[in-house]
C-alpha cells in the first residue's frame, strides 16, 4: 500500500465569521481570506451618516451613555452599540472619544 500522511487536510465549505461569505477552507480557518487582509487593504464604507447614525453621534456629543440614548430613542441598547460599531467603521474612528471629538471638528468646521 501507499505511505498516507498521518494527517490529511481536508477542504471543506465554510461560512466566514467575519462577513458570513462561503469559502473553502481548512479546519481550524474561519475567515476567509478577503477578511484576512489589512482593514485599510479592504474597501471602506462610505463615511455618510444615516438619519439615526447622526442622531446617536449627536448624543454621543453630549456624553450619554448607551442606556441613556437607548432610553432616548426608543432602542436597546444593544442596537445602540450595533449602531456605534457601524459609525466608528464608517468614520475611521477607535472609540467614543474619538468619535466625540470627530463630531465636534465636524461641527465647528460648518
Amino acid at each position: 500500500m501507499k505511505n498516507i500522511p498521518d494527517f490529511i487536510y481536508v477542504r471543506v465549505a465554510k461560512n466566514c465569521f467575519r462577513c458570513g461569505a462561503e469559502f473553502q477552507a481548512r479546519d481550524a480557518e474561519r475567515i476567509c481570506p478577503a477578511c484576512r487582509k489589512p482593514r485599510a487593504a479592504r474597501k471602506t464604507a462610505s463615511a455618510e451618516l444615516s438619519f439615526r447614525e447622526k442622531q446617536i453621534v449627536g448624543l454621543i456629543q453630549h456624553a450619554m451613555l448607551n442606556k441613556e440614548i437607548a432610553f432616548e430613542l426608543h432602542l436597546s441598547e444593544g442596537t445602540v452599540k450595533e449602531y456605534l460599531n457601524h459609525i466608528f467603521r464608517k468614520l475611521g474612528v477607535k472609540n467614543r472619544t474619538e468619535l466625540a471629538i470627530w463630531a465636534f471638528n465636524r461641527s465647528k468646521a460648518a
